[in-house]
């Protein structure tokens, strides 16, 4: 982890990058300044010596002068030797190209000489020309100094741009930094939705909320189903370990062969039905490969095994029950989930239902448990029992890419849906 120290803020990063390119923009003036004067000053000495080495043609080829004057501001030499003795002279010359010149007592480059030839009286002799322009050194002063002005002007507005960048990314960031201090106040168990900080809100901001906001009601979701689940389980474990319990003591009262067989049925039918109970939590809970399982088709027989189990439920009421099967019905999950998503739904059904009938119906799309009962508007004696059996319900619905819905019959009760896609693999994500 990155320590809080090393992190610079927004503000920070701003003023770090916006110097940056503020350097850059002026050594970059200050660079391309320097670079044309000095061209600007090239390109006049070559004019002006091409102009003298015309100049000093016509002139000296007609008499016998070793060195003239060429007004303005250039000189002409027959012969290294005449030139001036102050001067670094470099030992190798272009041809017709001006070079800059240094003075022996300085580093200052105000002259530039250009060498060239000149043929006087049919000898072909070296002629040197010379070119010094104070007034155009001055000027090229002036202008410098002029441009320093300019690029102190620029060095100003740069510094007011940073300030306002600065004002404005404070605006920016304030409520960034609001929702931080915000978040860093809240408790643990503050799930609430996060209100947007005042001040500039921009969109992304917006987003960012509204993230916090979809990932706080995900933790609340979990968290709700965490705390269902300890609400019910206690039931659903309930009653199968009294059922043990119970028979465990019937079984030091009697000698009965046939008393003793009923009682080892009962704890058989109790361990099962735990063992049930907590294999399907468990595959729930952990990573399973959906693909691998083989499609299979429900029978008559498994169907009515899962109603009968439960069939206790109905005693003492006038209730029947039945199955109906349109056609093949084929699932990709074990024997052991169909059992306990099929007889949650049916246990909500036998507890809601009085009077009348409940109808486990199947087809090749879907699951159907139709009952007579009071509905979805009321809320039957003891449904906390059954609370956790219809969220497992929908667990495993999700799990396996099918969808659980219940509504209300056309004439009395409800019906308990889950729709299914014949030979379908499970949506892996859903689990």
């Amino acid at each position: 982890m990155i320590a809080n120290k090393q992190v610079k803020s927004a503000k920070q990063l701003t003023f770090t990058y916006f110097s940056i390119v503020a350097f850059a923009i002026i050594s970059i003036h200050f660079v391309l300044l320097e670079t044309t004067l000095e061209d600007f000053e090239l390109i006049n000495a070559n004019n002006r010596l091409q102009h003298a080495k015309e100049v000093a043609k016509e002139v000296l080829s007609e008499n016998d002068a070793q060195t003239i004057s060429i007004p303005p501001f250039s000189h002409a030499y027959i012969g290294r030797e005449l030139l001036p003795s102050h001067l670094i002279i470099p030992d190798s010359l272009p041809d017709n190209e001006a070079v800059e010149l240094k003075r022996k007592s300085s580093e200052d480059t105000e002259y530039f000489i250009m060498r060239s030839e000149l043929v006087i009286k049919g000898e072909l002799k070296p002629l040197y020309l010379l070119y010094y322009d104070d007034i155009y050194e001055l000027s090229e002063s002036q202008i410098f100094w002029n441009q320093a002005k300019q690029l102190c002007i620029t060095l100003l507005l740069i510094l007011i741009s940073l300030f306002v960048i600065l004002r404005i990314s404070r605006r920016l960031t304030a409520p960034l930094s609001q929702l931080t201090n915000d978040l860093e106040a809240r408790s643990a168990t503050d799930l609430s939705p996060i209100q947007p900080p005042k001040g500039v809100v921009s969109k992304e901001l917006l987003q960012l909320v509204a993230s916090f906001n979809l990932y706080s009601e995900r933790i609340h979701q979990l968290l709700e189903r965490e705390r269902s689940f300890n609400r019910y389980a206690s039931h659903e474990l309930r009653t199968p370990l009294m059922v043990m319990k119970g028979s465990i003591s019937l079984l030091g009262q009697s000698n009965d062969p046939a008393f003793i067989e009923k009682q080892r049925v009962r704890l058989l039918h109790a361990s099962n039905e735990m063992n049930d109970f907590v294999t399907t939590l468990l595959s729930l809970t952990r990573e399973e490969n959906l693909t691998n399982l083989s499609p299979r088709s429900l029978s008559n027989d498994e169907l009515t095994n899962i109603v009968t189990e439960h069939d206790h439920l109905l005693a003492n009421k006038p209730v029947e029950w039945q199955i109906k099967m349109n056609g093949e019905t084929i699932v990709k999950a074990p024997e052991t989930t169909i059992k306990i998503l099929i007889g949650n739904l049916i246990k909500n059904a036998f507890a809601c239902t009085e009077e009348g009938t409940v109808t486990l119906e199947t087809s090749p799309d879907s699951i159907k448990v139709i009952d007579s009962g009071i509905g979805l508007g009321s809320k039957p004696r003891g449904v906390e029992g059954f609370g956790l059996g219809l969220l497992i319900a929908g667990d495993i619905c999700r799990k396996y890419g099918w969808q659980l819905n219940h509504y209300n019959n056309d004439s009395q009760g409800c019906i308990a849906e889950i729709m299914l896609t014949p030979g379908d693999t499970p949506n892996e994500k859903q689990g």
